[in-house]
């Protein structure tokens, strides 16, 4: 069995509200991490598990959407604002905590890789330089 990993960043903010109480109520930003982890059995014709350039698909789709956005519970009154005021918004179906927003690109990542050989062993999301969640495949 193989293994590679592929770092991609972006910067958000976000908030909890959801069932949540504590300091992240308050709307504040990150600098994410987020690392995916693929592996095969084998390697390709180019004995690689898989080009890191075709990974770069999920960078893209991690720009368009979460990058320098509020990410937020779409229940969260705030949304109202971010949308009126013409800031980039992304909403989840609960609260965006680092979980969340790694099954979403979790998710995402299944789709961009499907026809593919390769399997998403884990998405690793660092939330900050001391915090981090894994969501497996």
């Amino acid at each position: 069995m193989y293994s590679i990993t592929k770092e991609f960043t972006f910067e958000a903010a976000h908030r909890l509200i959801k069932n949540y109480t504590g300091k992240c109520t308050n709307n504040h930003g990150h600098s994410w991490i987020i690392r995916l982890h693929v592996e095969s059995s084998e390697l390709d014709e180019k004995e690689m598990v898989i080009d890191f350039n075709e990974m770069k698909s999920l960078k893209v789709w991690i720009d368009e959407n979460l990058d320098h956005a509020t990410i937020l519970w779409e229940n969260d009154p705030m949304c109202d604002y971010i949308r009126k005021s013409g800031q980039r918004i992304f909403t989840t179906k609960g609260n965006p905590t680092s979980e969340i927003i790694g099954v979403i690109i979790l998710d995402q990542a299944k789709k961009l890789f499907e026809n593919s050989r390769i399997r998403i062993k884990c998405i690793e999301v660092d939330e900050t330089c001391t915090s981090a969640a894994q969501v497996y495949g």
